[in-house]
C-alpha cells in the first residue's frame, strides 16, 4: 500500500468519523431556527413647508408600503403638517425638520394642511394609492 493510498484512507475514516460523532441529525446544521427576510424598500419625501404653502402639495404614498416623510420647515413662521384622518399632526419651528414613518392601510385622497394657516390657503393633499 503507497502512503498516498494510505493517507487517502486515513482522511475518509476521520471524515466518517467526524460526521458519526455529530449528536444529532445533520440537518441542524443546515438550517437554523432564523431565516432571512427580505428588507422592505422604504420610500422618501421631503416637504418644504413654507410660509403659507406646502412644497410638494400632492403627495403620494404607497398604500401598505412604509413610507419616510421628511418635513423641513423652511418658513419664517412656525406651521403644521396635518393630516388628520392618517392621525398625523406635526408642529415645526422655523428651521427645523422632523421625519416620521408612516405606513396608510388605506388608500384614498386625504386633506393636508397646516392648522396655523389653512385660512391662508395653506393646504395639499395626500394621495394613498
Amino acid at each position: 500500500m503507497s502512503v498516498k493510498n494510505w493517507l487517502t484512507g486515513l482522511a475518509a475514516l476521520l471524515a466518517v468519523f467526524m460526521v458519526m460523532s455529530i449528536p444529532g441529525p445533520l440537518n441542524v446544521l443546515a438550517k437554523s431556527g432564523v431565516e432571512a427576510q427580505p428588507m422592505e424598500m422604504v420610500n422618501e419625501i421631503v416637504v418644504e413647508l413654507n410660509d403659507n404653502y406646502f412644497n410638494p402639495d400632492v403627495i403620494t404614498i404607497s398604500n401598505g408600503k412604509t413610507t419616510k416623510l421628511k418635513i423641513k420647515n423652511v418658513g419664517k413662521k412656525e406651521h403644521t403638517f396635518t393630516v388628520e384622518k392618517l392621525g398625523i399632526d406635526v408642529e415645526l419651528q422655523p428651521g427645523k425638520e422632523k421625519t416620521i414613518t408612516v405606513k396608510p392601510e388605506n388608500p384614498g385622497t386625504y386633506e393636508l394642511i397646516c392648522r396655523f394657516h389653512y385660512q391662508e390657503g395653506m393646504v395639499g393633499k395626500v394621495i394613498v394609492e
